[in-house]
């Protein structure tokens, strides 16, 4: 597939629709499961080093999940680049050093530790929970909680109103769509859903699945009664890659357009991705950073924020396979197309 890179207002577009259509801060979000190290209490007491009081540079600890996966990467790339400070930078994936990377850790004088991924914040929350935690790059962040009290962070998942007006905007023929959630973790993000999209003239049906067994039945009566799917973020729904390949594979069937949030689903056949821009969040996680640690107050409300800036991905390919009618002159918003 032939992939075309578009640059000229993505950003600037995106912080218009989230200020004209979003405020406050993160209503809902949903976990992972984390299996984050922990050292036994008297390791911590031995290891952690108390905090100075002289005037030095600040510290912030940086601790990521995962060195090896890309967007993960991308955020403390970004993260590194902005904020001015020390940064001492370690990686619960590196699995050979894994026992001094956590020394290194709990015997870095950090005025501040910047999470990324789930893994980095469980750790991060055992063992520095009194410091300042910044968090970015998890799933469902909110399910996490109850949070130390100096929390702060970035949602990985866009206003539920953004992906929706992008829907609305690239084909606006589709009026009905569908969703997949589970009681369990994405009920709010469906309601939420529902709410927003009533005000863009949109259409939302809803199927919920408790079990790997509801699955197909849920998706093919849905599918009977609705324009397209939107594919949300739901263990329970996709618990493992060969749900994502099944769903993707009935939809192609029935010729019924895939929407989604993450770029790779675009490869497996999903029309149109709208997702959060990696590199923006870890230049936002700085910011927010370098506020805390400036000693300015924070709104409360805005503890968690939503993703900054976004990338928008669009299956032209696909989309002239199905016989879509798209909006022409809404490309112009679109990142990324793939022909």
């Amino acid at each position: 597939m032939k992939r075309t890179e578009h640059n000229k207002i993505g950003s600037m577009l995106y912080f218009f629709l989230f200020s004209f259509f979003v405020s406050g801060g993160l209503s809902a979000c949903i976990t992972p499961r984390t299996d984050a190290p922990r050292l036994p209490d008297t390791e911590i007491a031995k290891q952690t080093v108390s905090p100075e009081k002289s005037g030095e540079k600040p510290g912030i600890l940086l601790i990521n999940s995962d060195g090896n996966v890309e967007k993960y990467r991308t955020a403390q790339e970004e993260f590194k680049k902005t904020v001015s400070a020390s940064v001492l930078e370690t990686d619960l994936g590196n699995e050979k050093e894994l026992e001094n990377e956590i020394k290194k850790m709990l015997t870095y004088n950090a005025d501040l530790v910047y999470c990324i991924g789930a893994k980095a914040f469980s750790f991060a929350k055992d063992h520095f929970g009194d410091k300042y935690l910044v968090f970015s790059s998890i799933i469902n962040c909110l399910r996490l909680t109850p949070f130390p009290q100096k929390t702060y962070g970035i949602s990985n998942e866009l206003h539920t109103r953004m992906p929706l007006f992008m829907f609305r905007s690239i084909f606006p023929d589709i009026r009905k769509i569908g969703i997949l959630y589970s009681e369990q973790y994405t009920l709010q993000w469906f309601k939420d859903s529902e709410s927003q999209a009533k005000e863009l003239e949109i259409e939302i049906s809803g199927r919920r699945v408790a079990e790997k067994e509801d699955l197909m039945p849920a998706l093919k009566d849905l599918l009977s009664r609705t324009d397209a799917l939107w594919l949300i973020s739901d263990p329970l729904i996709m618990p493992e890659k060969k749900s994502l390949y099944d769903i993707l594979k009935v939809c192609d069937k029935h010729k019924k357009p895939v929407f989604s949030y993450h770029e790779t689903y675009v490869n497996y056949g999903a029309v149109l991705v709208v997702s959060a821009d990696e590199a923006t969040i870890g230049r936002q996680a700085a910011a927010i950073a370098m506020e805390l640690l400036s000693g300015n107050m924070m709104n409360p409300d805005e503890k968690v924020q939503f993703p900054a800036g976004s990338r928008i991905t669009l299956n032209l390919k696909k989309t002239e396979e199905y016989g879509l009618e798209y909006n022409k002159d809404g490309l112009g918003m679109v990142n990324n197309i793939v022909r």
